[in-house]
């Protein structure tokens, strides 16, 4: 306990500067913008597009929810799975580096039994699809549409290459489990057996993943098509704004403007994931237009969060649990 206060300090603080760095570029954006623009933007939002990219939220939350189930054996109902996903979607914007998606392995652990490699497992595996789709489906797109940015084609060869390292590593007989193994081991103590036991878990849940090789194929083609409509959803956003910019074009361009919203600079990526969407739509939108996106865009988060709040006491009952 002593030595966990430290590290929640740095945490706090890392958190405060990543909010500071991000209020401060959404000062510099919106300084340089003429609110009677912003106001012209809002006003010509056509609505339907808007609610249509609204509604997304629901199929996209559903969707994470049946995936999270089925990597986790069906340990949890579909609702469970529902509350958990949003759940986590309010932990990620208060924890550092997307933690609160790990909280669900505490609910796995404590409330469903699961061991705690396994539980961690399950979601770091989720993760690395979601990584590893996001990269593929930009890699395509940015293939297909040849936007209007610097050298598009080492764009597609780094996120290429970015998806296959992803698909090595959850892989069976990856090299990374030995490896992190062979490390662990050398250091010793508590930290070998923590770290033996998660990769314990790793190798039994791939084992298990691709032994079904109809759900494995079916849970990432799901994952491909999670981060398709994603991306499909933020040109519904760009589409309510403008008529004129087009959807493979958009949808390429904005997984460039999450890229740079994971730069761990800011909060929830707010702020780099604006001025990226502001520079590459300029195209068809204009400044005012484009930070009215990145509103839009942090919506896409903000929703889900609100959505979890009241779910959020799942993990701490889960907690509670096993200690009464």
């Amino acid at each position: 306990m002593e030595g966990g206060a430290p590290v929640c300090a740095a945490a706090a603080m890392k958190r405060a500067l990543a909010l500071a760095v991000s209020l401060l570029l959404l000062a510099l954006i919106w300084w340089q913008v003429e609110p009677a623009d912003i106001l012209a933007a809002i006003g010509a939002a056509d609505p339907g597009w808007l609610a249509a990219a609204v509604l997304m939220v629901v199929p996209l939350t559903a969707a994470a929810a049946l995936r999270f189930r089925a990597l986790a054996r069906g340990a949890v109902g579909l609702g469970e799975a529902v509350r958990l996903v949003l759940s986590a979607s309010s932990l990620n914007l208060v924890l550092p580096s997307k933690m609160g998606d790990l909280a669900k392995a505490i609910v796995l652990r404590s409330r469903h039994g699961m061991g705690g490699g396994r539980a961690v497992s399950v979601v770091v595996l989720e993760k690395l699809l979601d990584l590893m789709a996001l990269m593929l489906v930009g890699a395509v797109l940015l293939a297909v549409a040849q936007p209007p940015v610097p050298a598009p084609g080492l764009w597609v060869a780094g996120s290429s290459g970015a998806a296959l390292l992803l698909l090595a590593f959850i892989l069976p007989g990856s090299p990374a489990p030995r490896a992190a193994r062979a490390l662990a081991g050398r250091l010793g103590g508590a930290l070998a057996g923590r770290v033996g036991a998660l990769l314990d878990g790793w190798e039994e849940l791939l084992a298990w993943f691709w032994g079904q090789r109809l759900l494995a194929l079916g849970v990432v083609a799901a994952s491909l098509l999670l981060w398709a409509a994603h991306l499909f959803q933020m040109w519904l956003f760009a589409r309510a704004i403008s008529g004129a910019v087009p959807p493979v074009p958009a949808m390429a361009l904005a997984f460039l403007a999450i890229l740079a919203g994971l730069l761990p600079l800011t909060f929830a990526g707010v702020g780099t994931r604006d001025a990226a969407l502001i520079l590459l739509f300029a195209p068809w939108l204009t400044p005012a237009e484009g930070a009215l996106l990145g509103l839009f865009a942090t919506l896409r988060y903000v929703l889900p969060a609100i959505g979890g709040l009241p779910f959020i006491g799942d993990y701490w009952a889960g907690r509670r649990a096993p200690e009464g």
